[in-house]
């Protein structure tokens, strides 16, 4: 498993209310998602290369929000990159996707 990218984001509100927010209708853990609340964690992945992981952890702020993105190819560990035309713009959505995320659950 190879990190990719990593996005953090920090909410302004209590821990636990970010944590009931997070978790509020992500249902139970299943073939292709681990829900682990009292970790904090939600990772969820595909059948070839993606494993995506969000997890929430204390912040003097209120609550750090990060999300990673795996490469859990266990063969041609490359092509992701050609299928994802090398990743061009990724980081760059992932941000803007980090920054509603956490307007959302400031709530």
């Amino acid at each position: 498993m190879r990190l990719l990218f990593e996005v953090t984001g920090v909410v302004h509100a209590p821990l636990e209310d970010v944590r009931a927010r997070m978790f509020a209708d992500v249902g139970e853990s299943g073939s292709h998602r681990l829900v682990d609340r009292d970790q904090g964690v939600i990772a969820y992945w595909g059948d070839w290369w993606y494993r995506g992981e969000d997890s929430l952890h204390p912040h003097p702020e209120g609550a750090l929000v990060r999300h990673r993105v795996y490469n859990i190819a266990r063969q041609g560990n490359w092509a992701p990159y050609l299928a994802n035309k090398l990743f061009l713009g990724y980081r760059a959505r992932l941000e803007a996707s980090m920054r509603e995320r956490v307007r959302q659950l400031e709530g």
